[in-house]
C-alpha cells in the first residue's frame, strides 16, 4: 500500500515537474560613455507558493500556462544608439550576451565589407551569423517548450545571401 502510493504521488509529480525550467543569461553592456554593466537577463517557468510564475530578468508575472514566446526589442535611434527598454532605461553602444547555448553580440561595426549594409554601422552576430538592421526596430523572438527556449527568430533584420 505505502509503495503503490508513493508511486502514484511520483506519477502525479513528475510531469508537472518537467515542465519547469530555468534558463540562465549573462552578458556586458556598453553604455554610450563606453562604460561596462553587467547583465543578467535569462528566462525561467518556475513554480511558488503553488502559483505557475513565468521569469523574464527580473520580471515575474504569475501565469496560468508557459507563454508561447518572449520578445526582446531593439530599437536603433538616430543610427547611433541601441535601446533595449528591458534591460536598461538608457541608450547602449552594443551588448554580448549568453543565453544558454546561443550567443548574442550587437557591436558598431568598422569592417568595409559591412559598411553599406549595416544600418548605423550595427551589427547582431547570432551564433555566428550576421544580422543588420533592415529598419529602426528589430526583434528577438524566443519560443518556448516545456524545456526552455526551443527556437529563436531574429525580425526587423536581414542576413546578407539568406
Amino acid at each position: 500500500m505505502v509503495k503503490s502510493g508513493l508511486s502514484l504521488i511520483l506519477l502525479l509529480w513528475a510531469p508537472v515537474s518537467w515542465a519547469y525550467f530555468t534558463l540562465p543569461g549573462h552578458g556586458q553592456l556598453v553604455l554610450l560613455d563606453g562604460s561596462k554593466q553587467s547583465l543578467h537577463f535569462g528566462f525561467a517557468f518556475t513554480q511558488k507558493n503553488g502559483t505557475e510564475v513565468f521569469q523574464a530578468g527580473v520580471q515575474e508575472v504569475e501565469v496560468a500556462e508557459l507563454p508561447d514566446k518572449y520578445t526582446l526589442a531593439l530599437v536603433l535611434h538616430q543610427e547611433e544608439q541601441i535601446w533595449v527598454t528591458d534591460w536598461l532605461n538608457q541608450p547602449l553602444q552594443g551588448f554580448e550576451w549568453t543565453l544558454g547555448k546561443h550567443s548574442f553580440k550587437l557591436t558598431k561595426n568598422t569592417d568595409p565589407k559591412y559598411k553599406e549594409k549595416a544600418r548605423g554601422g550595427y551589427v547582431l552576430m547570432f551564433d555566428n551569423t550576421a544580422y543588420f538592421f533592415h529598419k529602426n526596430m528589430a526583434q528577438i523572438k524566443f519560443y518556448f517548450t516545456k524545456d526552455g527556449v526551443s527556437e529563436v527568430r531574429i525580425e526587423g533584420m536581414y542576413t546578407p545571401g539568406r
